[in-house]
Protein backbone atom coordinates (compact mmCIF):
# COMPACT_ATOMS: atom_id res chain seq x y z
CA UNK A 1 0.00 0.00 0.00
CA UNK A 2 1.20 3.79 -0.55
CA UNK A 3 1.16 6.17 2.07
CA UNK A 4 -0.89 8.28 0.34
CA UNK A 5 -4.65 8.27 0.14
CA UNK A 6 -5.94 7.40 -3.37
CA UNK A 7 -9.90 8.82 -2.95
CA UNK A 8 -8.71 12.63 -2.57
CA UNK A 9 -6.26 12.17 -5.73
CA UNK A 10 -9.02 10.36 -7.78
CA UNK A 11 -11.79 13.39 -7.48
CA UNK A 12 -9.38 15.81 -8.52
CA UNK A 13 -9.54 15.35 -12.39
CA UNK A 14 -13.07 15.28 -11.67
CA UNK A 15 -12.95 18.55 -9.99
CA UNK A 16 -10.40 20.48 -12.47
CA UNK A 17 -13.07 19.05 -15.17
CA UNK A 18 -15.72 20.87 -13.65
CA UNK A 19 -14.62 23.80 -13.42
CA UNK A 20 -13.55 23.71 -17.58
CA UNK A 21 -16.74 22.46 -18.15
CA UNK A 22 -18.27 25.65 -16.39
CA UNK A 23 -15.39 27.96 -17.73
CA UNK A 24 -16.54 26.81 -21.36
CA UNK A 25 -20.66 27.24 -20.71
CA UNK A 26 -20.14 30.60 -19.49
CA UNK A 27 -17.88 31.39 -22.04
CA UNK A 28 -20.44 30.58 -24.68
CA UNK A 29 -23.11 32.42 -23.38
CA UNK A 30 -20.71 35.63 -22.88
CA UNK A 31 -19.61 35.44 -26.17
CA UNK A 32 -22.90 34.83 -27.94
CA UNK A 33 -24.48 37.49 -29.73
CA UNK A 34 -28.10 37.23 -31.03
CA UNK A 35 -29.59 39.52 -33.24
CA UNK A 36 -33.31 40.10 -33.99
CA UNK A 37 -33.22 40.64 -37.54
CA UNK A 38 -37.25 40.36 -38.35
CA UNK A 39 -39.86 40.89 -36.24
CA UNK A 40 -42.75 38.10 -35.96
CA UNK A 41 -46.67 38.48 -36.62
CA UNK A 42 -49.30 36.13 -35.42
CA UNK A 43 -51.79 34.91 -38.22
CA UNK A 44 -55.07 36.61 -39.29
CA UNK A 45 -58.41 34.68 -37.76
CA UNK A 46 -61.29 35.95 -39.35
CA UNK A 47 -64.29 34.54 -36.82
CA UNK A 48 -67.85 34.73 -37.63
CA UNK A 49 -70.92 34.71 -35.87
CA UNK A 50 -72.19 31.97 -34.36
CA UNK A 51 -75.23 30.83 -32.56
CA UNK A 52 -76.02 29.85 -29.05
CA UNK A 53 -77.33 26.77 -27.90
CA UNK A 54 -81.39 26.80 -27.14
CA UNK A 55 -81.92 25.73 -23.58
CA UNK A 56 -85.08 25.38 -21.47
CA UNK A 57 -84.85 25.29 -17.42
CA UNK A 58 -87.71 24.97 -15.12
CA UNK A 59 -86.71 25.77 -11.57
CA UNK A 60 -88.28 24.68 -8.44
CA UNK A 61 -90.89 27.64 -7.10
CA UNK A 62 -88.83 28.66 -3.48
CA UNK A 63 -90.16 30.74 -1.18
CA UNK A 64 -87.84 32.57 1.02
CA UNK A 65 -88.90 34.42 4.44
CA UNK A 66 -88.20 34.62 8.09
CA UNK A 67 -90.17 33.67 10.85
CA UNK A 68 -89.64 33.99 14.47
CA UNK A 69 -89.12 31.08 16.55
CA UNK A 70 -88.84 30.56 20.48
CA UNK A 71 -86.23 28.31 21.57
CA UNK A 72 -85.48 27.42 25.15
CA UNK A 73 -81.73 27.40 25.62
CA UNK A 74 -80.80 23.93 27.07
CA UNK A 75 -79.01 23.79 30.67
CA UNK A 76 -75.67 21.79 30.92
CA UNK A 77 -74.40 20.15 34.02
CA UNK A 78 -71.01 19.12 34.38
CA UNK A 79 -69.83 17.18 37.43
CA UNK A 80 -66.45 17.87 37.69
CA UNK A 81 -63.68 15.16 39.41
CA UNK A 82 -62.99 14.73 42.62
CA UNK A 83 -59.42 16.49 44.02
CA UNK A 84 -56.38 14.61 43.85
CA UNK A 85 -56.84 13.02 40.24
CA UNK A 86 -54.62 13.17 37.31
CA UNK A 87 -54.70 15.94 34.30
CA UNK A 88 -55.15 12.60 32.14
CA UNK A 89 -58.53 11.21 33.31
CA UNK A 90 -60.62 14.70 33.87
CA UNK A 91 -61.84 13.89 30.39
CA UNK A 92 -63.57 10.59 31.17
CA UNK A 93 -64.96 11.96 34.34
CA UNK A 94 -67.17 14.63 33.66
CA UNK A 95 -70.66 14.17 32.19
CA UNK A 96 -72.17 16.18 30.45
CA UNK A 97 -76.36 16.13 30.40
CA UNK A 98 -78.20 18.25 28.10
CA UNK A 99 -81.84 18.43 27.88
CA UNK A 100 -83.53 20.08 24.57
CA UNK A 101 -86.72 19.94 23.44
CA UNK A 102 -87.82 21.56 19.98
CA UNK A 103 -91.34 22.22 18.85
CA UNK A 104 -92.33 23.54 15.68
CA UNK A 105 -94.13 26.83 15.28
CA UNK A 106 -97.65 26.13 13.57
Amino acid sequence: MSEYDTTTTSKTPWIIGGVVALAVIVGVILLTDIDLTDTGSLPEVNVEGGEMPKVDIDVADVKVGTKKVDVKVPTIDIDLPEEGEEADDLADNIDVDVDVKVEPDQ
